[in-house]
């Protein structure tokens, strides 16, 4: 929009500029004023949501369904339930992750299809004796899953008794799968290999997914520390770590919380846990059993993060890698548009300068706008009505019919 009618022009009789507000145009880095260029829309998608990108593809929801977009098209990939609620992304390795509280899987950019998020264990393994040297005794037997040095969880465990010297048969493993089986009377579960008969003692490799599956619904996904992080209401879970990063456990590896989780904020020195009507906090560490919780300040509004590089406020204004300002994480508190630094502290950018109330949720996103980079965040109260303004009481200068009114 612009003030400028179509019967005016910007120079007086004598052929002077005379100065005017001209609301279409910004002010670049040498201080002139640039006509803005608009935006122009690329694709039509009535109802999406969650639009997120990263190095091989660009994702997002609608009506129920997975789509990519690519080359100003949108490619509807699956049929998701996602219930209208955010949808959360992360890729990792060329692998893209997506979940909410109602879905999750896994996108193949290359193939262009969803599959499981994690290996399905295989069924329980039906036993009968057989030939061998296991000494007599109770035995436990599971079976994993094991495609492309990924392990699935264990499977339903099955025990078998033997009265005198002899081997265990499995009658029904599914081809590639792994079996695993205890010493006499013991619990440990042992490697025994892709084999269909348990003929001799194995006591060399334990089984790493005994009580560990695939994730949960997880939303404000994070990869950090070579594990995935997510939250499940006020329980953050995080799974085992590198190539076992799709297994996890419901009830060992994860923390609770007195209120829902709204932010999963990484540093390299840890990570920031937003709670919306509470606090955030900063967990310090690397690794789950090692880390420490402080408070780091007010409570996180849900979907207001966004990573940035180029943060003037850290002291840097170019943004090198090498002084570790490369994806500083920033968002919406209930006090305003907060950096988290690798100290575990809170930056707040706003204060003092903007005021707002306090919004239920929001997006954010992270841009380079021709050379310039920006933070862009939206956010708003309650499920209906437009985004968010400013809704605390301000001060402001208004041309109305060539006169100055301050309101």
């Amino acid at each position: 929009m612009n003030n400028v009618k179509r019967d005016e022009n910007f120079y007086s009789s004598k052929g002077i500029a005379e100065p005017r507000i001209i609301l279409n145009a910004d002010v670049d880095t040498t201080q002139s004023l640039v006509a803005r260029s608009g935006t122009k829309k690329v694709v039509s998608l009535p109802g999406a949501h969650s639009l997120w990108a990263d190095i091989s593809c660009m994702m997002c929801v609608a009506a129920g369904s997975l789509y990519r977009i690519h080359q100003g098209n949108a490619l509807k990939i699956a049929a998701i339930n996602d219930r209208d609620f955010p949808v959360y992304f992360l890729e990792i390795d060329g692998r893209v992750y997506f979940s909410n509280r109602y879905c999750q899987g896994s996108f193949n950019p290359v193939t262009n299809t969803v599959s499981d998020w994690g290996l399905l264990p295989p069924p329980g393994p039906v036993l009968i004796a057989g030939v061998g040297s296991l000494p007599p005794g109770v035995y436990s037997v599971t079976m994993t899953a094991f495609v492309d040095d990924e392990i699935s969880g264990a499977g339903p465990i099955s025990k078998i008794e033997l009265l005198s010297e002899g081997g265990i048969q499995i009658i029904n493993r599914p081809s590639g799968s792994v079996v695993w089986c205890t010493d006499a009377n013991a619990d440990i579960f042992y490697r025994v290999g892709a084999v269909n008969s348990i003929v001799a003692s194995q006591s060399v490799e334990p089984c790493p997914s005994i009580l560990f599956g695939p994730p949960p619904f997880l939303e404000n996904l994070c990869y950090a520390f070579g594990r995935i992080w997510g939250s499940s209401g006020p329980d953050l879970f995080y799974s085992l770590p590198y190539n076992r990063k799709n297994l996890f456990s419901l009830t060992t590896h994860k923390f609770s919380y007195p209120a829902e989780i709204s932010i999963i904020a990484k540093v390299p020195t840890g990570l920031f846990i937003g709670m919306k009507g509470y606090k955030t906090i900063f967990l310090s560490g690397t690794e789950p059993d090692q880390m420490r919780e402080t408070d780091a300040g007010a409570g996180s509004i849900p979907g207001t993060l966004a990573y940035c590089n180029n943060v003037p406020e850290l002291g840097d204004i170019l943004g090198t890698p090498e002084k570790g300002y490369v994806d500083v994480p920033v968002w919406v508190t209930e006090e305003g548009i907060v950096i988290g630094n690798a100290a575990g502290k809170l930056y707040n950018l706003t204060k003092n300068k903007i005021m707002f109330g306090v919004p239920d949720k929001g997006a954010s996103l992270y841009r380079n706008n021709n050379g310039v980079f920006q933070f862009l965040t939206s956010f708003k109260k309650g499920d209906s009505g437009s985004g968010v303004g400013f809704s605390d009481d301000a001060t402001c200068e208004v041309f109305r019919n060539g006169k100055l009114v301050t309101i």
